[in-house]
């Protein structure tokens, strides 16, 4: 192959013919000509002249540099005075500025090719059949670097080191960059980063760690796999991780992770007096059991699947969906069995629920797409135009996953606005919009047997799904709930799942997902592991150490409260309620069935609350802003809840207890926590001060204990603390 022969860089050896797919095309690629903003922009590329994307279509690329445009773009008598070279050098004016240097190597090969005379690719030529990246794994030092080296094999046993050649992106920059040639320089921070490796379509991932190098004299008992795998890692590191948190931090913090709400002042009362040895496996396992976590995880799943209101029409479908996950989440249903229900539903909304999906994701694309990226962690929306850049998936991949969907029909029913969906029988295929190829159902590289007519397509698929050659369920759920315990993905995004993605502790992340299958699929155990794990009850607070780390789990991280849950928590600390339309009173905010209360509920709009129109969790806003401060400052409505008769201010100014009682309460009720020495002295003092009004006169004492109840409620509402779970 021509690479071996390049002599230098004013040109090649005589001898070897210069290959257009194996020599060509990767010096196109290296160049940058054929990524999405250059040659490969979709719709036809950049100037009339067309490449595909990242090299995926030799074929197509050939003619288009060879028989498009009359020729003009080559030069086989003349090849430096070809338009290919010239623009590439930035000879001539160029809108991609330089992209070759007239003396390199690769402008020698695509020089040589073109006089050799623009050959294409002959049938019996070599063909990338593998490709690797030397070393795949290593420890690189804090500011060291490391050499990587990358070999492509091809059809006929030879090897190619293709070093220069291939494309390098690291994962997280603020950990390492990486040069054109491979060259890796590790900056300051401890952690795991890879990088990517790409060359013709293919994929390899070096994997680093980076240790801190401090000492790690000890670590929590651990209590179960998750501590043992999440403290060898650190240990590795060298990262210290942080102690275990008080019990008010672990009661507050896991109630809100699992129930969606803060826990009442009688709740932390009782577990702070408490001196049983299981007492926080026995919260644990009474929340699992409480409609409070039926209710939490039947808002995460809903929004994700779409149970939005676009109409009055819709209200029927949304409350029966929102009630069949709910009342499966109570029930325990085991996973599988929920995504089975989901993807073979078939009838109508009143006579099976889940076919409400059906009303929102109507066509075979949007199905498979939301289906992949929801329950398989793959996002394939780039593979439906070319293939994905990176991964495997190709437009083939795409169309077989959607074949399994083509069957679905559906008619109206006796109900405005709601269609009965049924199987229509028939084989199943798809087209492939560029080849034109109708395709059968197939899942993602595996095989699946023919389909008869009348079986339903979307019963294999989910049997696929669930069945133990799949690489994707499982992980895919276990990376989402470890997230939404821990605010960080094992993979990250949770619901981008590829070999060029590699997890931060991928030990941990596969015995997470055995135990899953192992459990039957079971929800409620996976969650109870996770929350009983020393890692998941460590403190919040970074020692001299863990500060920086954000993705090796040596401390919790703090989150803010979303938006119902924050909402709820208001409420319940200032003894108030929110009320909701077409739901009984006292509903919480956590229990709404679908996305129409935002536009009726302010504090949930700026808070951020989904709409439902994405599967990916991303659209919820969890990040502060200053409309949020505002609201929490002066809206009317969080006015209306500190003043709301016989809410908890107006009760507490009524009783006759000592204030020192009362400002304990509100620390219980607020953080799950007694107040400090210095808070409880700042409550009492500023509780029993006398208040004048604005000319001078006192105010009646009742009134103005009221007021002042109602500010130090205020001032907690406000405080990081409550905000944030931590």
């Amino acid at each position: 192959m021509v690479m071996a022969a390049v002599q230098d860089a004013a040109g090649l050896a005589a001898d070897p013919a210069v290959s257009f797919v194996n020599d060509v095309m990767p010096v196109l690629t290296k160049a940058g000509c054929n990524v999405g903003v250059c040659h490969a922009k979709a719709g036809g590329g950049q100037r009339g002249f067309q490449l595909s994307l990242l090299g995926f279509e030799p074929d197509e690329d050939y003619e288009h540099l060879v028989k498009e445009a009359r020729g003009r773009r080559l030069s086989p008598g003349a090849p430096e005075q070809s338009l290919l070279l010239l623009k590439g050098a930035a000879l001539i004016p160029h809108g991609g500025g330089m992209r070759l240097d007239p003396k390199s190597a690769d402008f020698a090969i695509l020089r040589e090719w073109i006089r050799q005379g623009a050959i294409a690719a002959k049938p019996d030529e070599a063909k990338i059949v593998g490709f690797n990246v030397q070393p795949s794994r290593g420890t690189v030092s804090r500011n060291g670097d490391q050499a990587l080296k990358a070999i492509a094999t091809y059809s006929d046993g030879s090897t190619r080191d293709v070093t220069t050649m291939a494309l390098y992106e690291s994962n997280d920059r603020a950990m390492a960059d990486v040069s054109p040639h491979g060259l890796v320089k590790v900056h300051d921070l401890a952690g795991k980063v890879s990088v990517m490796v790409r060359y013709q379509g293919r994929i390899s991932v070096f994997s680093a760690s980076v240790p801190l190098g401090a000492p790690v004299e000890t670590t929590p008992e651990p209590k179960n796999f998750i501590d043992e795998l999440v403290f060898a890692n650190l240990k590795e590191l060298g990262v210290p991780p942080s102690p275990l948190c008080d019990d008010a931090t672990f009661l507050r913090r896991v109630t809100l992770d699992i129930g969606g709400r803060i826990p009442t002042a009688a709740e932390a009362t009782a577990f702070l007096t408490s001196t049983a040895a299981d007492k926080r496996e026995r919260v644990i396992d009474d929340l699992l059991a409480s409609p409070d976590y039926a209710d939490f995880f039947a808002n995460k799943w809903t929004a994700l699947l779409k149970n939005r209101r676009d109409d009055a029409s819709d209200i029927v479908s949304n409350f029966a969906f929102h009630a069949w996950v709910r009342d499966g989440l109570l029930a325990n249903k085991p996973y599988d069995q929920f995504v089975k229900e989901l993807l073979a539903a078939t009838g109508t909304v009143i006579g099976n629920p889940p076919v409400a999906w059906y009303k929102r994701v109507k066509e075979p694309k949007q199905q498979l797409e939301d289906v992949a990226q929801l329950f398989l962690g793959v996002r394939m929306q780039c593979a439906q135009c070319h293939h994905h850049p990176f991964e495997r998936w190709s437009q083939d991949d795409y169309y077989s996953l959607s074949a399994f969907f083509t069957q679905v029909g559906r008619k109206p029913s006796g109900t405005r606005g709601e269609d009965l969906v049924f199987h229509k029988r028939g084989v199943a295929t798809a087209t492939n919009i560029k080849t034109g190829l109708a395709l059968k159902p197939a899942a993602l590289g595996d095989a699946i047997p023919d389909i008869s007519p009348d079986s339903d397509p979307r019963l294999n698929l989910a049997d696929w799904m669930a069945g133990p050659k799949n690489p994707f369920f499982a992980k895919s759920l276990v990376n989402r709930y470890w997230k939404h315990f821990f605010q960080r993905g094992l993979i990250e995004p949770e619901d981008d799942i590829r070999d060029s993605n590699p997890p931060t502790n991928p030990e941990l992340l596969a015995a997470l997902e055995k135990h899953f299958v192992t459990s039957g699929f079971d929800l409620k155990s996976l969650i109870r592991v996770i929350t009983q794990s020393r890692a998941y009850q460590l403190s919040a607070t970074p020692n001299q150490h863990n500060g920086v780390d954000v993705q090796n789990y040596s401390r919790y991280y703090p989150r803010r409260l979303q938006a119902e849950v924050l909402l709820d928590a208001v409420d319940q600390l200032t003894g108030s309620q929110t009320d909701f339309a077409n739901l009984p009173p006292g509903t919480r905010a956590v229990a709404l069935p679908d996305n129409s209360y935002n536009g009726s509920s302010p504090f949930l709009r700026v808070f951020g609350r989904p709409e439902g129109e994405s599967v990916c969790e991303c659209e919820r806003v969890q990040s502060s802003s200053l409309a949020q401060s505002l609201h929490l400052i002066n809206a009317a409505d969080v006015k209306a809840k500190l003043a709301q008769p016989n809410g908890r201010a107006e009760r507490l100014a009524k009783e006759e207890r000592p204030a020192e009682e009362k400002v304990r309460e509100l620390y219980l009720a607020a953080f799950s926590r007694d107040p400090r020495a210095e808070e409880l002295k700042v409550a009492v003092d500023y509780l029993t001060e006398a208040r004048t009004d604005a000319a001078g006169n006192t105010i009646e004492p009742q009134r103005a204990a009221r007021e002042n109840f109602q500010d130090l409620l205020w001032a907690l509402i406000n405080t990081k603390e409550f905000l944030f779970n931590h």
